[in-house]
């Protein structure tokens, strides 16, 4: 039986229609509505509703759970968790550059996913950057990033991927328990690839090697994806799964109206500018 689902959406090229908007915002519970309605670009109501979307197609297909019952709220830490409804069922989502993503597991794991864009747009040079950024990562994550046979492209590649990896790591075991991302060193030890799943790279803390499993792979135009996943305090078998890219019939497959179609809102929607302007 599947027991590890990894989706990804890429919500850049997903260009609605007001009536198509309408039908999609109906399928997330009002609350999440309403707070999707609060953000100022229509680049970031579309990468977090697609994470809701998937959730709700996560738990409603392999929780075997009726579209219109599947009911989230948050914990303490902000995360979206299933309200009053026992289940191994486990998930996290993330969105950056043009995708969101969804792991999810059949059986109950602590569970982590972030996807980062290989791409840097910080404004200052590089070298500076990494300056202000030196105490998030240990020495020995230093090496790999500002490794000197490689190119300013791939330090930067290298730089998302730890990061990618540490923010897994803190999602799984809650936000907020981990604050001192420089205590969390990643060896990684294979390159990433596009449809292969690497499994090889190790956490420590403390000088510590961690029962961690991390799953790691590039989606297209160059993203990277980073799975944390433990269970019972040891590192669980890998399906080696890579991330399915969902069409957005897909998306909305066996998907179901919660409230009538709001077209004003989705007017708003429309009215918004997609992104900053630079």
């Amino acid at each position: 039986m599947l027991q590890s689902i990894r989706w990804a959406f890429n919500w850049k090229e997903w260009n609605l229609s007001e009536k198509d908007f309408a039908y999609a915002i109906s399928c997330i519970q009002l609350e999440e509505k309403e707070r999707l309605g609060r953000f100022v670009f229509r680049k970031d109501v579309r990468a977090s509703l697609v994470g809701r979307l998937l959730m709700r197609k996560f738990v409603s297909e392999y929780g075997h759970i009726p579209y219109s019952n599947v009911v989230f709220t948050r914990d303490i830490n902000n995360k979206p968790i299933m309200e009053n409804i026992s289940s191994n069922l486990s998930f996290n989502v993330s969105h950056q550059g043009d995708y969101t993503v969804l792991a999810g597991e059949t059986r109950n794991v602590q569970l982590g996913v972030d996807v980062m864009k290989l791409k840097y747009t910080g404004g200052k040079q590089l070298f500076e950057f990494f300056r202000i950024m030196n105490r998030t990562f240990s020495s020995s994550e230093w090496e790999e990033i500002k490794d000197l046979s490689l190119n300013e492209s791939e330090q930067v590649s290298m730089f998302c991927r730890h990061w990618a990896l540490k923010e897994s790591y803190v999602k799984a075991i809650g936000k907020g328990i981990i604050t001192d991302l420089g205590a969390l060193s990643f060896k990684t030890n294979s390159e990433l690839i596009e449809n292969l799943v690497a499994t090889d790279t190790v956490l420590y803390i403390n000088n510590i090697k961690q029962k961690w499993l991390f799953e790691e792979t590039l989606l297209p135009s160059q993203h990277c994806v980073a799975v944390a996943l433990q269970k019972n305090e040891e590192a669980p078998k890998s399906e080696n799964n890579t991330f399915k890219i969902l069409s957005s019939g897909e998306l909305l497959a066996n998907s179901i109206p919660l409230f009538p179609l709001d077209f004003e809102y989705a007017e708003k929607y429309l009215k918004k500018e997609e992104h900053p302007q630079v």
